[in-house]
């Protein structure tokens, strides 16, 4: 297993201070770990509903020493799990919130194009970067790619839309048919018949 300072420098720097300012703001109590309640009230604060129980359940996922805290350590090895993951098995419950608020730097409870942009291009480069913010923010049809809403403002989502979009892709991305390669089967008595042939023609 990777130490604290290899997952550290795992991470771009640009990811890695948004990352740490998340988890201090998220540390209320300021003893280096996360517990339920400090969770659930970052949840609260950005207007969504979540029960204890599922607070819980998103502790669970990452709490590799079964402390039922989550330290800065499993914060980062959750973080970079997901951010790997390409099948949309890795489970996300946590992550999904820590990328909301490392994209709300203003901390106002809904994010912008403009505020993901820097995390963004860092992680996917210029290339993919107009799709991923397709994938947060939607189209609507308009041509700057889901950049602003419909009275001409800057468009922003909260925490509940975000949620919604970032499922509807883990969605797809569960659902996609893996490509399979055709393997022959073969018989011992075809697999034998093979052999038999090829060392006749090299004693031929």
């Amino acid at each position: 297993m990777n130490t604290l300072k290899e997952l550290e420098e795992n991470i771009s720097q640009v990811e890695y201070d948004s990352l740490k300012k998340v988890f201090q703001n998220l540390d209320s109590r300021k003893d280096g770990r996360l517990d339920t309640q400090e969770i659930l009230d970052a949840v609260l604060r950005l207007g969504y509903r979540s029960t204890l129980r599922e607070i819980e359940l998103m502790i669970w996922e990452v709490d590799d020493d079964l402390d039922q805290h989550v330290s800065w350590e499993e914060f980062l090895v959750m973080y970079q799990r997901c951010i790997s993951d390409r099948t949309g098995l890795e489970p996300r419950g946590l992550f999904n919130l820590v990328q909301f608020l490392m994209y709300d730097k203003d901390n106002l409870g809904s994010i912008s194009v403009e505020q993901t942009l820097q995390i963004l291009f860092v992680r996917y480069g210029r290339e993919k970067l107009d799709a991923e913010i397709q994938e947060i923010f939607g189209d609507d049809g308009d041509k700057q790619s889901g950049r602003t809403a419909a009275d001409g403002q800057e468009k922003r989502i909260t925490f509940s839309e975000y949620l919604q979009r970032v499922n509807a892709r883990l969605k797809k991305t569960r659902s996609a048919k893996p490509e399979v390669t055709k393997v022959q089967i073969i018989t011992k008595e075809q697999a034998a018949a093979a052999k038999k042939k090829t060392l006749s023609k090299l004693f031929t």
